[in-house]
């Protein structure tokens, strides 16, 4: 009889991995092969233009989606608050998707064109000036930084690989639609389009 703890057994350790990550692999993705295309005919996502492909990295490279989420629930108090609740075919194209879980700034899915990019400008600079409370931090150097678009076409021949409909000429003008721009015009472009793809009415 053995009295070793299963734990212990780097066998039986490999073997157990092996069937959760099956077992997960089976009830989340494989599924998503089936109705994959349900999902990208019943969308109305548009592909980021490559100004807003630069912003959105932006976003995640500043930490932004440590503090916001981007994922609505079907619950009447946020649908109050944040608009139109989020669709599993509202994220076709997104990559990493950036739902996030914690909200100590508001939930930005339809933030678009809620507010002017000179708003968002004022309040990338100094939040307080525009939300007195705020204890979001200020990013004034997004404004001195100004994007080369060197890897951008890459960036975007990336996302075609993951099934974002891009043709060749979008990618092919990328670098040149984004040279020059600051790093603060690529993220306010980017969240001038939160929401906008599926119609949302602010």
């Amino acid at each position: 009889m053995l009295n070793k703890d299963f734990t212990q057994s780097v066998f039986i350790l490999i073997i157990s991995t092996v069937i959760v990550a099956s077992f997960s692999f089976l009830v989340w993705v494989l599924p998503a092969f089936f109705y994959q295309n349900k999902l990208i005919a019943e969308s109305s996502a548009k592909p980021l233009t490559a100004l807003e492909v630069e912003g959105r990295d932006i976003y995640i490279s500043e930490g932004c989606h440590t503090c916001h989420t981007m994922m609505v629930r079907p619950l009447d108090a946020e649908v109050k608050r944040y608009g139109r609740y989020s669709r599993e075919s509202d994220d076709i194209y997104e990559f990493p998707n950036l739902w996030g879980s914690k909200r100590t700034g508001p939930d930005l899915t339809n933030l678009g064109r809620k507010y002017s990019d000179e708003w968002h400008a004022i309040h990338l600079n100094n939040p307080r000036h525009v939300v007195p409370t705020s204890i979001m931090p200020a990013y004034p150097w997004l404004f001195e930084q100004v994007l080369n678009g060197e890897d951008t076409e890459a960036k975007l021949k990336a996302l075609r690989m993951l099934g974002v409909p891009y043709n060749d000429r979008e990618i092919q003008q990328a670098r040149l639609a984004v040279k020059g721009s600051t790093k603060a015009e690529a993220l306010i472009a980017y969240l001038q389009s939160l929401g906008q793809d599926q119609g949302v009415q602010q």
